[in-house]
C-alpha cells in the first residue's frame, strides 16, 4: 500500500478527497474567477471611455451647477455647486424612501391584518385592495395620482380648510414649525428626546410591574403623561434661557398676484403622487408578507392565549404578532429597498428626486461619473435599511 506523503494529506485523508479541503478550493476558485471578472469588466469601460474620448472624472463637483431644483427640503441657490446639488437631490430622495416607508409599513400591516378579519367585508376589502394595487404597474398608478392632483382647483379658486390648509394642483399648503433660533431648536430636540426616553423608561417598568404583581399599572397613560411632563419642563426651560420659544408655528398665507401661499410647509403635487403611489403600491405587497408571517404562527398559540381570556387584538399584539415577526422582517427589509428604489420613478411626474437632478446634471458634466454617483448613493442608502432591518432582525431572534 502506498504511503501517501504528510504534506498532501489532511486529518489523514488525501487532499483530493477531503470534503473540507475540495470545498475551500473551489470557494478561492470562485473568489478568483469573480474578481477576475468583475477586473475585466471595468479594465473594457475604462478602456472604452479613453478610446472615445467621453469625458470623467470629478472635478466638476465644485463648479457651480447654475440650475434650479423645483423643490428642496434643504437651503439651495443656483450659485451652489454640483456636489451641494447632489446633496440637496439625495435629501429629497431620502426623505420620501423614510417616510413612505413607515407610512407603508403602517398601512400594510393594518391592511394584511384586515385580511384575516372574520368580517366578510373587511376581508374581501383588504383582498380587493391587495389584488388590485399589487397588480397594476407603479408607474401608472404615479401617473394616475399625479392626473389627480392636476385635476384640482387652481391656486386662486383652491380649497381652504380653517384659513390654514390650503389645498390646489400646486400642492397642500399646510402650518409647519419652524425654529427662529437654530441653537434654542436643536437644544429642545435633544431634550425631547431625553424625555422620550424618560416615557419609554416609565412604560417599560410599569409593564413588567404589571407582569410581575398583575395588579393594573396603566403602562401606556403613565409613560406618555411622563413624556409629557419632561417635554414641557424642557419647554420651558429653553424658553427662558434664550429668551423666545424653541419652535414657533409658521402659517401659510396667500401673498402676490396669483395667491399662492407663503410660509408654512408646502408639499408640491409631484411629492404628493409619489408619496401616495408608492405607499399604496408597497404597502399591497407588506399586506400579504403580514398576512403570511402570522399564519406561519400555529393555531395552538392564539388558542391557548384565547382560553386564558385575552380579546383578539391583545392576542394579536402580545402573543401572534411578535413571533410572527421572525418571518415579516427579512421580506419586509427587501419591501423598504424596493420603495427606496422605486422612487427613482419620480422623475416621470417632475418630482426633483436624486435621479431627475442627477440626470439633468448630465447636461453639463461627465455622464459617466454622474451615473456613478448615482448608483452608490442608492447603493448606500439600500445598504442602511439593511442594516437597520437586519439588526433588528437578529434582536428579535430569540425573543
Amino acid at each position: 500500500m502506498a504511503v501517501i506523503p504528510r504534506g498532501l494529506n489532511y486529518k489523514g485523508i488525501p487532499l483530493w478527497r477531503h470534503t473540507q479541503v475540495i470545498q475551500g478550493a473551489l470557494q478561492v476558485i470562485s473568489a478568483l474567477v469573480a474578481v477576475s471578472l468583475v477586473a475585466w469588466f471595468f479594465l473594457n469601460i475604462s478602456g472604452a471611455i479613453r478610446d472615445r474620448d467621453i469625458p470623467y472624472g470629478f472635478s466638476f463637483l465644485s463648479r457651480e451647477y447654475q440650475t434650479p431644483i423645483g423643490h428642496h427640503f434643504l437651503p439651495y441657490e443656483s450659485s451652489d455647486s454640483f456636489l451641494y446639488a447632489f446633496g440637496v437631490a439625495a435629501t429629497n430622495t431620502l426623505l420620501v424612501s423614510i417616510v413612505g416607508v413607515i407610512l407603508a409599513t403602517a398601512l400594510g400591516i393594518f391592511v394584511g391584518v384586515s385580511r384575516m378579519s372574520g368580517n366578510w367585508i373587511v376581508s374581501r376589502a383588504a383582498l380587493v385592495y391587495i389584488e388590485f394595487f399589487r397588480n397594476v404597474p407603479l408607474l401608472v398608478q404615479l401617473f394616475f395620482w399625479f392626473y389627480i392632483v392636476l385635476a384640482l382647483p387652481q391656486v386662486r379658486e383652491g380649497h381652504v380648510i380653517a384659513e390654514r390648509i390650503y389645498i390646489n394642483n400646486s400642492g397642500i399648503s399646510i402650518p409647519w414649525p419652524y425654529a427662529p433660533n437654530l441653537d434654542a431648536g436643536l437644544l429642545f430636540i435633544g431634550l425631547a428626546a431625553i424625555a422620550a426616553f424618560s416615557g419609554l423608561t416609565v412604560h417599560r417598568a410599569l409593564v413588567r410591574r404589571e407582569t410581575l404583581t398583575g395588579v393594573n399599572s396603566y403602562p401606556v397613560a403613565l409613560g406618555i403623561s411622563a413624556f409629557v411632563l419632561v417635554a414641557a419642563a424642557a419647554w420651558l426651560f429653553v424658553s427662558v434661557a434664550f429668551g423666545e420659544a424653541p419652535f414657533y408655528v409658521s402659517t401659510p398665507e396667500p401673498q402676490g398676484t396669483f395667491g399662492r401661499p407663503v410660509g408654512g410647509f408646502t408639499a408640491p403635487g409631484g411629492l404628493i403622487a409619489l408619496l401616495v403611489g408608492l405607499v399604496i403600491y408597497t404597502s399591497s405587497f407588506i399586506a400579504e408578507i403580514v398576512r403570511a408571517g402570522i399564519q406561519s404562527v400555529g393555531r395552538g398559540q392564539s388558542e391557548a392565549a384565547r382560553s386564558l381570556g385575552l380579546p383578539y387584538m391583545k392576542t394579536l399584539r402580545h402573543v401572534t404578532f411578535p413571533q410572527a415577526l421572525r418571518v415579516i422582517i427579512p421580506p419586509l427589509i427587501s419591501q423598504c429597498l424596493n420603495l427606496t428604489k422605486n422612487s427613482s420613478l419620480a422623475a416621470a411626474i417632475g418630482y426633483s428626486d436624486l435621479t431627475n437632478v442627477a440626470v439633468t446634471m448630465t447636461q453639463t458634466a461627465p455622464a459617466v461619473s454622474i451615473f456613478i454617483m448615482i448608483m452608490l448613493a442608492y447603493l448606500a442608502m439600500s445598504l442602511a435599511y439593511s442594516l437597520v432591518g437586519n439588526v433588528y432582525n437578529r434582536l428579535i431572534r430569540f425573543v
